[in-house]
């Protein structure tokens, strides 16, 4: 246990200084334009350098499990770091019905260890990550048919980036 909480102070403190500015900068973040990859500056995604997009079915019949696909992608010309929390990429999922009651999340009751995970975008570069929705609610009872709507999460740094609302339906087989 010792260790593995050394590695974690060793590696704050890493990230601490390779985010810390210039000695004559304190105080204030300062970045140059990137000319190679090599020499891409470390920028914080603005919440418009990125494109999420959450992809599933229109339709799906009761009791099918349910695709569902987090599509990220850089939209700038310059290289971007995300700083995600969790050992692996973490994103959540939110399933509701039309007037807003949540009838499942993905990491609802879900423990998320208190790591950075660092992933590199280069201009337009994207990522896909996947999941299934077995249909259950969070309270362990089948849905029934009708419209729901889904958002996506992605869990960085600060607050979550969102996807808009997709809206689907759960019809009779």
């Amino acid at each position: 246990m010792r260790v593995a909480v050394s590695v974690v102070y060793a590696g704050l403190a890493v990230l601490w200084l390779a985010c810390r500015p210039e000695s004559g900068e304190r105080g204030r973040a300062t970045t140059r334009p990137a000319t190679t990859p090599s020499d891409a500056a470390v920028v914080k995604p603005a919440p418009d350098s990125l494109r999420l997009e959450l992809v599933l079915p229109d339709r799906v019949r009761a009791g099918e499990p349910v695709p569902i696909k987090l599509h990220v992608q850089n939209q700038t010309q310059r290289t971007l770091d995300l700083y995600l929390r969790g050992r692996t990429i973490t994103f959540d999922v939110v399933v509701a019905r039309l007037a807003g009651e949540v009838v499942w999340q993905r990491l609802e009751d879900e423990i998320i260890p208190a790591i950075v995970h660092l992933r590199t975008l280069a201009p337009a570069e994207g990522l896909e990550l996947e999941t299934v929705w077995d249909q259950w609610t969070k309270q362990r009872r089948l849905v029934e048919p009708g419209d729901y709507t889904a958002r996506g999460l992605l869990l960085v740094e600060g607050d979550p980036l969102e996807t808009p609302l997709v809206p689907f339906s759960i019809v009779q087989r």
